[in-house]
């Protein structure tokens, strides 16, 4: 039996198991790396994600979920292993990236992949803990099914869209709320948006507020003009951008203000040695084939490194 501390070596170290992690996993598999892979989620953030129609190869679409068993099972038959765990800490020792998973187990290797993605940003007001308030529209939108429910969706960009589409076959009525004068979303989504009939679209409109004790019951609004108003509500799904999840890296690398990891024409952040893929990475866009194609690039480039290293 294996101890809690007793140090596992690998070539790779790929700490994340979205779209990005997964794509460098089996790379880096077919390139001959032993490669462990942390990540408690198969598919990451894919499973918010009803069905993906912008995927190459899924013309009528596909739930993310499924999207993501097919791309963790894919690295699996490539024979890369799964600590189906988080990384509390990654650390350099010498020549070598040390993590620390949240199980206390320790993993070692020459090289190491940050795709660990993002997290929804949450809204600095008041009551902002309040039950009701929620992320993920195909974990939590059910719950208000044949509840005659009023919804609000914060946040117009392709997320805030996806929300608002699929809460449109739940609630009675969907507000979506956007500080901005115009919605980000693609024209697609503009179009399906505007066709759901229950949904109404309130622009130059900023959160100032969650009402209630324990659950909410509505929201504060503001216009430029200083004009607010209270808009009822039985639940609200935040979409205003992501965090990078890079807390567990304990040493200085360089990201930009908002924390996204920079790096060269290879993938290589500042720091030798550790590339960065995906959501993660500091980008102009966003999307699960980029992050796949990240990933793809990451191990190979990673691949190159350690080689020409030996």
């Amino acid at each position: 039996m294996r101890t809690p501390m007793e140090e596992k070596p690998y070539d790779l170290i790929i700490i994340g198991a979205g779209p990005a992690g997964l794509s460098a996993a089996i790379y880096s598999r077919r390139q001959g790396l032993s490669t462990t892979v942390f990540g408690d989620t198969p598919g990451g953030n894919l499973y918010m994600i009803e069905s993906v129609k912008n995927y190459p190869g899924f013309h009528e679409g596909v739930p993310g979920m499924q999207l993501g068993v097919f791309m963790f099972s894919q690295a699996q038959s490539e024979g890369a292993s799964f600590t189906m765990t988080n990384v509390d800490s990654l650390e350099k020792s010498g020549e070598r990236f040390v993590a620390k998973d949240t199980t206390g187990n320790i993993y070692s290797a020459p090289v190491a992949i940050i795709a660990a993605g993002s997290t929804p940003k949450r809204l600095n007001v008041q009551n902002a803990a309040l039950d009701g308030i929620h992320y993920c529209a195909m974990c939590d939108g059910p719950l208000y099914r044949g509840k005659n429910a009023v919804i609000i969706v914060v946040g117009g960009g392709e997320r805030g869209g996806y929300l608002c589409v699929f809460l449109s076959r739940i609630a009675r009525q969907v507000i979506l709320v956007d500080k901005g004068p115009g919605l980000k979303m693609s024209a697609a989504l503009q179009k399906a948006v505007a066709m759901a009939e229950n949904v109404e679209v309130l622009l130059n409109t900023e959160v100032q507020a969650f009402i209630g004790e324990d659950e909410l019951k509505g929201v504060l609004v503001s216009s430029p003009d200083g004009h607010r108003k209270e808009l009822p509500a039985n639940a609200l799904f935040l979409s205003v951008g992501w965090v990078p999840n890079v807390s567990m890296i304990r040493f200085p690398v360089a990201a930009s203000p908002e924390g996204y990891l920079k790096t060269d024409a290879k993938l290589m952040t500042s720091c030798v040695g550790l590339f960065a893929a995906g959501d993660v990475r500091d980008s102009d866009v966003k999307q699960i084939v980029t992050s796949c194609a990240d990933g793809a690039r990451a191990a190979t480039y990673a691949t190159e490194f350690l080689r020409l290293k030996q």
